[in-house]
C-alpha cells in the first residue's frame, strides 16, 4: 500500500500536467488565447518533471512521504524560479 502512494504522490503531478494540456489541446478548456493556451503548460511540465525526479531521489533515500512531498515540491519550485529569472535576464540583455 505504501508503494501504491508513494506511486501516486510522485507521478500525479505530471498526471495533472497532461490532462490539463490535453484539455487544452483538444479545445475542451480554453483560457482565452488560441493556441498560445498550450505554452502555459509548458512550465507546469517542467516543474512537474523536476518534482518527480526530486521525489524518486528522496524516495529512494527512505524520506517520509510528506517530507518527500514538501522538499520536492520546493525544489522544483525554486529551480523553476531560477531558471525563469536567468531567461529574464538574457532577454534583458539582448541574447
Amino acid at each position: 500500500m505504501r508503494v501504491l502512494l508513494n506511486l501516486f504522490a510522485a507521478i500525479a503531478p505530471l498526471l495533472i500536467t497532461l490532462l490539463l494540456a490535453w484539455l487544452l489541446m483538444e479545445d475542451h478548456l480554453s483560457l482565452g488565447g488560441g493556441e498560445k493556451d498550450l505554452i502555459l503548460a509548458v512550465p507546469l511540465l517542467f516543474w512537474s518533471l523536476i518534482y518527480l525526479f526530486c521525489y524518486a531521489v528522496l524516495w529512494l533515500r527512505r524520506s517520509a512521504i510528506r517530507r518527500a512531498i514538501a522538499v520536492s515540491a520546493g525544489l522544483a519550485t525554486g529551480v523553476l524560479a531560477v531558471a525563469s529569472i536567468v531567461l529574464l535576464g538574457f532577454a534583458w540583455r539582448g541574447f
